[in-house]
């Protein structure tokens, strides 16, 4: 039973007078139907995001033992953890009553819980001048995630507090751990005859919500409803006689708030909910509309009682519909991730509030402009299964039936990131893998108390196996954002966050040992530096070690920086985050980090994902330093499919990292994923994290043989794609198919065509034709795409032409 539901059971304070010779004086919080007074509610500054601790204009807050942030978050008032905070109201004189007399009746109630298991306590005292009277002391209130309890009371005011003048409300919060203990809400009022409380109630009555109170029956009421338990209250009913009415306009399915209320007195708020088992009409008017890479769905709702709708995508003409978006409330839609270069077919069903879903809608139909292969999303393949698909797992049902065994899982570890790497010493696959248990009391967010462990499996996309819980003993083996940077003489560094300082060990081979070299050194004396984001530079590094000895790094939010002292520094940053290049759509900018960065011979790859948009972007650059944004997305939550075609939903991914071959080229693709709101994953429940791992479409090995620059005046352009185990260019390739050029022309559709093959030493000699080719001075290389026999993906970059230096 959560709090709102508690207060249908509880001994509410709140009154209805029926004399009408006096009226309730709201003093803080709840006043339907208007605002809440002095921002009971916590909600008067807005936004205020959950860590920031933003100041509300009419609450003061002080830190009595420890330090932290103490302010609003998301809606209510926290103590961000410190052991012993203060919270006070203004003097409560703000209202047409200036004096108490004693006697007076004042009801007080608020809510609260703490955000993870932890002794969390309140304390309430009504504060006139100097002298304290508390009404709630040290009450332990409920752990997240059960919801907040409400506490209430009432204080009858004495001869000597009416002396000292109207009171301040005053907060005690106590917590342990670190944790944070709320405050959802808090009401402060003057009740003017506490014999005449009238309590109000709701009840499923057939299909309406029934309303009965015991006030005079003799006297008239108006009726609020709202679908929030604190606001939006909206008046339905006015000069009710009696004790009892009838909502018959309610939506089924949904909770609905009432309250009765008589001149400036309130009743209490009950709620109630009535469901129904007749599905809605199937959704109208779908409409699929083409774009670049994505198409927009739209369609009308003809009904008001949906909760959400079901998104269904077809690319085979409409005989096998996949629900591609589970859950969708509005009646717009974007896939982000259509299959590219042909039909895609859409329906759309509808849920009502009960949970009856209705029939799928006609089909809308659209292609997008752009063409199989012109986004890094398109390289990612079904993953494989390796037993069985299981739902005797962890997680919500979003997210099974899965495969447990495909990259790092275990029910008693939650797992969020690192790179694989094919060591030669023994020929396996390795991971340095950041965990944390799943029962640690904060959750997800005992993040910050990780360490990293040393994963081993034969195969890409696992299972893995741990083979070391700490890779390193330095500090305990805490670590996190652990990322490996191959080295030029064959060993391996380790970049590790540990306590939010970044430290660099070395290794012979991934299995250790891990010899610490130190801690990284930043000059921030540069006018590139963001200053107000100085840790950006240290969390969540990836890099590579150049041919000269010198270190290039992709930071968090994609600026670059160089070493060219070795592993430790100092780096020097040479660019701005990616949010600031002019090559990405103005559309797309966006909070980026965790950026995935490797260069394969012929260019550099930069995979960088969207914090808040949940849509990652891919760039290309011929130094790491200057980056190209490609076409579309590289990845996104929905892009985790089975080779069954059993889809997952994952709440967020993120930590993308490739595995790389010999030749450099991504392989696959990793990513650390969650199967809930972060917040929403406590230690000991359903939900958890693991290391995820997609196999990829491998570009193609090919080498320009034109000795001059293609460009647009180029007559004849001739390229050799490369034979390789398991592809045979003569045979493997559906040769008309294929287009080459400059990206811009070849992703949608462009390019120069194919004049004619030839076998070659290395593969076979592709001669294409320079008229269409499309490149400019802005190429740095050129890009092929077509399909094998089997209508399979062909993607390859190859130089401009053959005496292209290696910008590294």
């Amino acid at each position: 039973m959560n709090f709102l539901s508690r207060i249908l059971v509880l001994d509410i304070f709140l009154c209805l007078t029926t004399t009408g010779a006096f009226a309730d004086t709201t003093l803080i919080g709840l006043n339907l139907p208007d605002k809440s007074v002095l921002d009971g509610d916590f909600a008067d500054v807005h936004p205020a995001p959950w860590r920031s601790a933003f100041q509300s204009p009419h609450w003061t807050t002080r830190a009595v033992k420890g330090n932290g942030k103490v302010g609003l978050a998301s809606g209510r008032m926290m103590n961000d953890g410190v052991p012993v905070v203060v919270i006070e109201s203004p003097v409560l004189d703000h209202t047409p009553l200036k004096k108490l007399s004693e006697g007076e009746v004042l009801a007080w109630q608020f809510a609260s819980n703490t955000e993870y298991p932890c002794d969390g306590r309140v304390s309430l005292a009504l504060v006139f001048e100097d002298q304290e009277r508390i009404v709630a002391k040290r009450v332990k209130v409920p752990n997240g995630p059960d919801e907040p309890e409400v506490y209430e009371g009432f204080y009858t005011v004495t001869d000597e507090d009416a002396a000292l003048g109207m009171p301040r409300v005053r907060f005690t919060l106590e917590s342990t751990h670190g944790i944070k203990v709320y405050i959802d809400w808090v009401d402060l009022k003057v009740i003017s005859d506490p014999s005449a409380t009238v309590q109000l109630a709701a009840n499923a009555v057939d299909s309406q919500l029934e309303l009965t109170w015991n006030g005079d029956a003799k006297l008239p009421y108006s009726i609020y409803r709202s679908s929030d338990a604190r606001t939006g209250f909206e008046k339905i009913a006015d000069g009710i006689d009696g004790n009892h009415w009838g909502d018959t306009s309610a939506i089924s399915g949904k909770t609905w708030f009432y309250a009765v209320k008589r001149k400036s007195s309130t009743s209490n708020v009950a709620q109630g909910r009535t469901v129904d088992t007749i599905a809605p009409a199937a959704p109208t008017m779908v409409k699929a509309t083409d774009d670049d890479w994505v198409t927009k769905l739209s369609w009308s709702k003809i009904d008001p009682d949906i909760a959400y709708f079901k998104v269904y995508r077809s690319d085979d003409g409409g005989k096998n519909m996949v629900c591609i978006a589970p859950k969708v409330t509005g009646t717009q839609f974007v896939d982000d991730l259509p299959v590219k270069g042909q039909a895609n077919t859409y329906a759309v069903q509808a849920v009502d509030f009960s949970g009856n879903e209705s029939p799928l809608s006609d089909t809308a139909e659209a292609t997008t402009r752009a063409v199989r292969g012109a986004s890094f999303s398109d390289l990612i393949l079904p993953m494989p299964i390796h037993k069985q698909l299981r739902s005797d797992v962890w997680g919500g049902d979003n997210v099974l039936p899965r495969d447990p065994d495909n990259g790092v899982e275990d029910p008693f570890w939650s797992y969020w990131g690192g790179k694989v790497i094919k060591d030669p010493a023994d020929g396996k696959y390795h991971i340095l893998v950041v965990h944390w248990p799943e029962n640690d009391r904060k959750g997800h967010w005992a993040w910050p108390h990780s360490t990293v462990a040393h994963v081993v499996s034969d195969n890409p996309t696992g299972p893995y196996r741990v083979v070391k819980d700490l890779a390193y003993d330095h500090q305990n083996g805490s670590g996190h954002n652990a990322n490996i940077i191959p080295l030029n003489d064959g060993r391996y560094a380790l970049y590790s966050l540990i306590h939010f300082v970044p430290k660099i060990f070395t290794s012979d081979t991934m299995s250790g040992p891990w010899k610490l070299e130190g801690e990284i050194e930043i000059n921030y004396d540069n006018p590139l530096v963001d200053h107000k984001r100085e840790n950006r530079y240290r969390n969540n590094l990836t890099g590579i070690q150049q041919p000269d000895g010198s270190v290039l790094i992709a930071t968090k939010s994609g600026a670059m920086m160089r070493s060219n002292n070795g592993l430790l520094g100092p780096y020097e940053v040479l660019n701005r985050d990616v949010n600031h290049n002019t090559t990405i759509p103005k559309h797309l900018r966006s909070n980026y980090e965790d950026p995935a960065f490797w260069y394969d011979g012929v260019q550099y790859h930069l995979l960088i994902n969207a914090n808040y948009t949940r849509q990652a972007v891919y760039f290309r650059s011929p130094n790491g330093i200057d980056w190209k944004y490609e076409t579309g997305f590289a990845f996104t939550p929905t892009c985790t499919v089975y080779e069954d075609g059993t889809r997952t939903f994952w709440d967020k991914v993120e930590r993308p990292n490739v595995l790389q071959d010999e030749f450099g080229r991504a392989t696959h693709l990793s990513l650390a994923v969650i199967d809930s709101p972060k917040e929403d994953d406590y230690g000991s429940d359903i939900h958890s994290s693991k290391h995820l791992i997609l196999p990829l479409v491998v570009y193609k090995r090919m080498t320009m043989l034109n000795d001059a620059p293609v460009s647009e005046s180029t007559h004849e352009i001739r390229v050799v794609i490369h034979s390789e185990q398991g592809f045979d260019p003569a045979k493997d390739l559906n040769l008309p198919s294929l287009r080459f050029g400059a990206s811009e022309a070849v992703n949608f559709g462009g390019g120069s065509k194919l004049i004619r093959s030839a076998p070659h030493d290395d593969g076979l000699l592709l001669v294409f034709e320079g008229a269409g080719n499309g490149m400019t001075q802005k190429n740095f290389v050129c890009k092929l795409i077509g399909r094998d026999q089997s209508g399979g993906l062909i993607v390859g970059y190859s130089k401009t032409h053959r005496d292209s230096r290696d910008h590294r």
